[in-house]
C-alpha cells in the first residue's frame, strides 16, 4: 500500500497585503476639550490655551492661535487651484510678501470667506481681485471638506476651489484689483510639465527672498508623481 501524499497550501500575503494600508488599526477616540482660555489678543488673532484628555484619561494642555471673528466656524478661507490652458496647462500662482516669515511666498490665490458668504462667491471674488481672471461661478468646483492649514499651531481650515481657465476665450487681458495691503502681490503661472523643477528654479532665481508654500509644493509633487507613474506604466 502506497503512503498517502499530503500537499500543504500556505496562503502567503500578496504584495498588496504587505504594502497597502487603507484603514486605521484603532478607532479614533473621542477627545474631551475644555473651554479655551484667552492668553492674549491682537487686532486679528488671539492666543488660546486649551485642555484635553488623551485616550488614557490624562489631562493635557496645548496652545493655539485663532482668528478673531464673529462666526464660530473654523472654515476661514478658500484656496483656489487654477489651471490655465495657454494652450499647454500651467498652474496659476501668486507671489506676495508675508511679514510672518519675513520673506516673499509663492502660494495659491486665496482669501477669507466673508460673513454669510458662499465660499464659491469668495473664490470667484478673490481670483478676480488677486489675478484679474473673472470666471463664472458655474466654472468652480468647490471641495466642501475642511482642510487644515497648520494644525499644530492653529484651528484655521479652508476649502479648495478648483477651476480651469481657457485663456483663448478671454476678451481682455486680466487686470488685478488689489487692496492697499496687497501692494506686493504679483501673478505668475508655471507649466505643469516639470512643475517641481519650475518651482525650485523660481525660488533659486530670487536668491533667498522667496519661500514656497508647503501646499503648493505638495500639489506640485503630486502632479510630478502622477506624470512619472504614467510614463513608467506606458514604458512597460
Amino acid at each position: 500500500m502506497r503512503p498517502l501524499k499530503c500537499v500543504l497550501f500556505v496562503l502567503l500575503p500578496t504584495i498588496d497585503d504587505m504594502t497597502s494600508k487603507r484603514q486605521l488599526n484603532q478607532e479614533l477616540a473621542k477627545v474631551e476639550t475644555s473651554q479655551p482660555v484667552s492668553m492674549g489678543r491682537g487686532n486679528w488673532l488671539q492666543l488660546e490655551r486649551i485642555s484635553y484628555k488623551d485616550d488614557n484619561n490624562v489631562q493635557r494642555q496645548w496652545e493655539r492661535c485663532v482668528r478673531r471673528k464673529e462666526r464660530a466656524s473654523n472654515i476661514d478661507a478658500v484656496d483656489i487651484h487654477a489651471i490655465l490652458l495657454t494652450p499647454a496647462p500651467e498652474l496659476l500662482l501668486v507671489v506676495q510678501y508675508r511679514p510672518a516669515i519675513e520673506s516673499y511666498c509663492v502660494e495659491f490665490p486665496s482669501g477669507l470667506i466673508d460673513m454669510n458668504e458662499d465660499p464659491v462667491v469668495s473664490a470667484q471674488r478673490e481670483l478676480r481681485e488677486e489675478t484679474g481672471y473673472d470666471v463664472s461661478l458655474s466654472e468652480f468646483d468647490l471641495v466642501r471638506i475642511p482642510l487644515a492649514y497648520e494644525p499644530g499651531l492653529s484651528n484655521s481650515c479652508c476649502y479648495v476651489a478648483k477651476v480651469t481657465i481657457d485663456t483663448s476665450t478671454l476678451s481682455a487681458p486680466p487686470a488685478q484689483s488689489l487692496e492697499a495691503d496687497e501692494w506686493s502681490l504679483q501673478v505668475i503661472s508655471l507649466p505643469l510639465d516639470n512643475i517641481v523643477n519650475n518651482l525650485l528654479d523660481l525660488q533659486r532665481s530670487h536668491e533667498g527672498k522667496l519661500i514656497i508654500d508647503s501646499r503648493v509644493y505638495a500639489l506640485a509633487c503630486g502632479i510630478a508623481y502622477s506624470q512619472n507613474l504614467r510614463l513608467n506604466t506606458v514604458g512597460r
